[in-house]
């Protein structure tokens, strides 16, 4: 995805793998396993360390990332021992078509107007009752980091409205701190077309 330093994940990869491969990411993706079959096809775009890919093939899943970063991408692809993509979301021509797809704080430095085209994308890549799970940073108006990263912080509100100008359904949703111990306030939804 877009961001004010493109470079970042790459120059930064050992740094970023470090700091998140080890964090548990059961409080997010758990109840995700409701809504899925034994064996559901799920993509994780924007994979980073492939934390999430190797939590979903231990529970019997078929999960493949997307990552920008070709760094990242071979570490996530050797750390969770799934396949992994090397592109960007808007060039990536999927393979197949999935029954889940995650967004785990991927479209972060997207800018606002570039969110629907991102998630349009998105949801032509979902099997017909497919879901997807997305995370954004909560609050309003942007953030940057001591890094130089550009986030983009959304309110509930602003999120369902985009959601319901899309067709997107809010199956589920969730407000929770960071698991990276920080101060972040996520938000978390699970979605279907409709």
């Amino acid at each position: 995805m877009p961001t004010t330093r493109p470079d970042f994940y790459e120059s930064n990869a050992k740094d970023y793998f470090e700091r998140t491969n080890r964090v548990d990411p059961s409080p997010i993706l758990t109840p995700l396993l409701r809504h899925l079959q034994p064996g559901s096809a799920i993509l994780d775009i924007g994979c980073g360390s492939g934390r999430d890919l190797k939590w979903f093939k231990a529970k019997g899943f078929d999960p493949a990332g997307l990552e920008r970063s070709p760094t990242l991408a071979v570490m996530a692809s050797e750390h969770s021992n799934c396949p992994v993509s090397i592109a960007d979301l808007f060039d990536y021509q999927p393979p197949n078509h999935f029954d889940c797809i995650l967004l785990i704080g991927t479209l972060v430095h997207l800018p606002k107007p570039e969110l629907p085209r991102a998630l349009r994308k998105i949801m032509r890549m979902l099997k017909p009752d497919g879901i997807m799970y997305m995370s954004m940073k909560a609050w309003g108006g942007s953030d940057m980091s001591e890094d130089g990263r550009v986030f983009q912080l959304w309110s509930d509100s602003e999120l369902r409205r985009e959601f319901s100008r899309l067709g997107l359904e809010v199956l589920e949703h969730s407000r929770s701190r960071s698991l990276l111990g920080n101060r972040d306030v996520w938000l978390g939804y699970i979605l279907k077309v409709v």
